[in-house]
């Protein structure tokens, strides 16, 4: 019953990919699978003979994990948006000192914080453009192909979640960009796949993880705190963006809705912290 364990776990790192607020990389590290896994896409063809039999189960257990929280997180970004990004406001919030944890694991000089201030900085100004223009993307093959590397990010970079790129993104109607790449992720399980938006956003995933596993190992292994403080600041910048103000500011009651909401994402949270927080991260070598 083993592989059924691993099928388990492999189904939390599709889970943690996707979920606001938590790392697939992360839980990845915490199951002792981060290592193999990283090889595996690092050098396909090298290490397939070496890490298949270890990491089927996984693999296997992802794709399912991964489909299932598409399709519902797909469908409470549909039909409850401003609910769920409360939600996920709480978690963002609830992140802040695990990645604060993370990013002094080896230490903190100067370099650290010019690194979250530079990095917040480009961050907010291009989200601010985007508001103040009332710039909204129209999905297509090349934005498709960015919802696919900011998955993968997850993945690769423990702490990181794909969601901190994608939510401030706004599309017409004001859907946001995120919940138009796990609606098309979970639409497989409804039988109605846009197929196209489905090779960009796969494109988009090989794409990083294959140009990408190898920078990170680097950034991880030589720039560790500067790399994780850039990620503080982008992670702050995007959860400014990402309040729902106007469900707020609508009425008293939803306001305290909203605000319960939150708190509920940021406890969530808090509880996954206290499991990350007993997880050393690894290096990629």
């Amino acid at each position: 019953m083993k592989w059924v364990m691993k099928m388990i776990q492999g189904a939390l790192i599709g889970a943690g990919a996707l979920l606001p607020g938590v790392s697939g990389g992360v839980l990845a590290v915490l199951f002792g699978v981060y290592k193999p896994l990283m090889r595996l896409l690092a050098h396909p063809f090298k290490e397939l003979k070496n890490t298949i039999v270890e990491l089927w189960p996984i693999l296997v257990g992802f794709v399912f994990g991964y489909l299932l929280s598409s399709l519902l997180l797909g469908h409470f970004l549909e039909n409850y948006e401003s609910q769920s990004l409360a939600v996920f406001v709480g978690m963002a919030i609830g992140i802040m000192p695990s990645l604060f944890r993370e990013a002094g694991e080896q230490g903190r000089d100067k370099k650290s914080y010019i690194s979250l201030v530079v990095v917040f900085a480009v961050a907010f100004a291009v989200l601010l453009a985007c508001r103040v223009l009332k710039l909204q993307i129209v999905p297509n093959f090349f934005w498709n192909m960015f919802g696919g590397a900011a998955l993968a990010l997850s993945v690769i970079v423990p702490g990181m979640s794909s969601s901190i790129l994608m939510l401030p993104l706004q599309m017409e109607g004001n859907a946001t960009f995120y919940g138009h790449v796990t609606g098309s992720i979970g639409s497989i399980l409804k039988g109605n796949a846009d197929m196209v938006a489905l090779i960009a956003i796969l494109l988009g995933a090989v794409a990083a993880f294959v140009l990408l596993t190898k920078l990170v190992d680097y950034l991880m292994n030589k720039h560790y705190s500067v790399m994780f403080h850039g990620i503080i600041g982008i992670v702050i910048a995007s959860t400014i963006f990402t309040i729902p103000y106007d469900a707020f500011t609508a009425s008293v009651s939803d306001c305290l809705i909203h605000l319960a909401l939150v708190c509920a994402g940021y406890v969530a949270t808090m509880l996954l912290d206290k499991m990350n927080s007993k997880v050393e991260k690894p290096e990629l070598s």
